[in-house]
């Protein structure tokens, strides 16, 4: 029988982390994060270590064989009064990326709140190393200490985290955090963005959904965002747009994942073709950040947009 292991965890920086969870590395080998592949930054500076499970490190990333993870990130309130639960996932495989369809292998409980999340799951990212905040679940005002569960089996495993709202030290600033400002490093502010120049503006991480597009089987479809930096406290030339494959049966290949926009006077647009390698119904997922370098690991700030895809042959 497969053993649940409980990851309450919410990123690589430890703020929002249970102390109880991640621990600094002792006795840290540099050797280890030499390949010029190295993911090492972030995760050789915490282990996981729940109970009755192993130590989670740098030394369990392999190419290929490695667990997914689902992540708890964190909670935040919205103006009506309901909050939302985020949720993303790790992998420490640098070059396998698994298909987990929505079903015993992939499912959210209570059920309810079960069909709306990722399928795809890639491979350590050059980058960012790992989707963030992706899955938005909202709960009711009222929803005091109940748990959503988030359970992926793979590779002989089940892996489950819970999500929740009674610790405030999980709580996300969105879409704005001043304190990001203080530190020096970036703005505080989501950007702005719509996919279509007739619909409003929308900023954080409940973001906007538009489609479905329509495609063809290997024939590259071109998709467009629009990004307005908003009132921040820098004013930056460019904002950047990430793109990954959130569900769907075939493989995405993108020409760009990573599109850097220009911006005048805060304006701008981010375009990138996409290839589907099979038919059916696709999700992607662009994540638009004024600055790319660690903005992730603070879970701030950045908006989401999904695309919902129809691929015929």
């Amino acid at each position: 029988m497969h053993r649940a292991r409980y990851l309450a965890v919410v990123g690589l920086l430890g703020g929002m982390f249970g102390a109880e969870s991640w621990k600094p590395l002792e006795a840290q080998d540099p050797a280890r994060c030499r390949d010029p592949r190295s993911v090492c930054e972030g995760f050789d500076r915490f282990r996981l270590n729940p109970s009755n499970s192993p130590t989670w490190s740098p030394q369990m990333i392999r190419d290929s064989g490695r667990p997914i993870v689902p992540i708890f990130e964190g909670w935040f309130q919205n103006e009506d009064g309901t909050y939302t639960l985020s949720f993303g996932y790790a992998s420490f495989n640098l070059e396998e990326a698994l298909h987990i369809p929505l079903g015993p292998d992939n499912f959210i409980e209570p059920s309810e709140f079960d069909g709306g999340q990722p399928t795809y799951f890639k491979e350590i990212h050059r980058s960012i190393r790992r989707p963030w905040n992706t899955l938005m679940i909202t709960v009711p005002e009222d929803f005091g200490d109940q748990r959503v569960v988030w359970t992926l089996r793979n590779h002989g495993e089940s892996y489950s985290t819970p999500g929740h709202v009674t610790q405030p030290s999980y709580m996300i600033e969105n879409p704005v955090a001043p304190a990001r400002y203080l530190q020096g490093t970036a703005s505080g502010y989501a950007p702005f963005i719509r996919f279509d120049p007739a619909e409003p503006w929308v900023q954080g991480l409940r973001g906007t959904r538009v489609g479905p597009l329509s495609a063809r089987v290997g024939e590259p479809l071109e998709v467009s965002v629009l990004v307005d930096s908003g009132e921040t406290l820098y004013e930056r030339p460019e904002s950047w747009l990430y793109w990954v494959h959130y569900s769907g049966p075939g493989n995405v290949v993108f020409n760009e994942d990573e599109v850097e926009v220009a911006l005048t006077e805060g304006e701008g647009v981010g375009k990138t073709t996409v290839t589907f390698s099979e038919p059916g119904d696709y999700v992607l997922l662009v994540q638009s950040i004024e600055t790319l370098r660690n903005s992730f690991e603070y879970h701030c700030c950045w908006t989401n947009g999904w695309v919902e895809v129809t691929v015929t042959n």
